[in-house]
C-alpha cells in the first residue's frame, strides 16, 4: 500500500489530504495515521507541478529502475569528449556517498571506468548543474562542460515555407 502525504500534513501543521495508490484522496488525518503505520520512502516534487524530480536513497546501489533511468538519460559517458555508451558506463556519486551524498538521479552519473577513476584519484572534480549539464575541474582549474543529450525531436514548431504560387498561362 502507498499513501502520497504532503510533509506539512505528516508533520500536523496542514490538513491538506494525503494520496493512497489505487483509491484516491483521503483525508489528512487518515493520511497521517497511514504514514505512521508504514516504511517511510522520501520523494521529492516541484511544489508548483506536483512532478516527481527524486526519489530518495539511503542505499549506496541504485535500484535496477535508477539504474535504467541513468542509462536512458545520460546516454553515454558524462565527460566531456567521451562517447562511451551509459550501458558499458559505471554509476558514479557525483557528491560521494561516504560525504553524504544520495544515491538519486540527481545525483548519480554515468561514466566510464577511465573517467570514474580519473575522477577519483585523479583530482578532478565533478559538479551537475540543475539542467543535468556537468561541470568538470581539473587539477589545473580548467574548467570543461557536458550539456545533458538531446533527446527525441526538437519541440520547437517547425514551419513549412508558404506554398509556391501557382504559375499562370495568362
Amino acid at each position: 500500500m502507498h499513501v502520497t502525504v504532503p510533509f506539512a500534513t505528516a508533520i500536523g501543521l496542514s490538513d491538506e489530504p494525503g494520496e493512497l495508490d489505487g483509491y484516491g484522496p483521503v483525508p489528512a488525518h487518515v493520511a497521517r495515521t497511514l504514514a505512521a503505520e508504514g516504511v517511510w520512502t522520501w520523494l521529492r516534487t516541484d511544489p508548483g507541478t506536483r512532478q516527481l524530480l527524486d526519489h530518495g536513497r539511503t542505499k549506496y546501489r541504485p535500484t535496477t529502475a535508477l539504474a535504467a533511468f541513468i542509462t536512458a538519460r545520460d546516454r553515454t559517458c558524462r565527460a566531456p569528449g567521451c562517447h562511451r555508451t551509459a550501458r558499458s558506463c559505471d554509476l558514479d556519486h557525483v557528491i560521494p556517498f561516504a560525504a553524504g551524498g544520495t544515491t538519486s538521479a540527481a545525483n548519480l552519473q554515468a561514466v566510464c571506468t577511465t573517467h570514474h577513476l580519473l575522477k577519483h584519484h585523479g583530482h578532478w572534480t565533478v559538479h551537475r548543474q540543475p539542467d543535468g549539464t556537468t561541470r568538470w575541474t581539473s587539477p589545473t582549474g580548467h574548467h570543461y562542460r557536458r550539456p545533458p543529450e538531446a533527446r527525441g525531436p526538437s519541440t520547437e514548431p517547425q514551419l513549412e515555407p508558404p506554398p509556391e504560387p501557382e504559375s499562370s498561362p495568362f
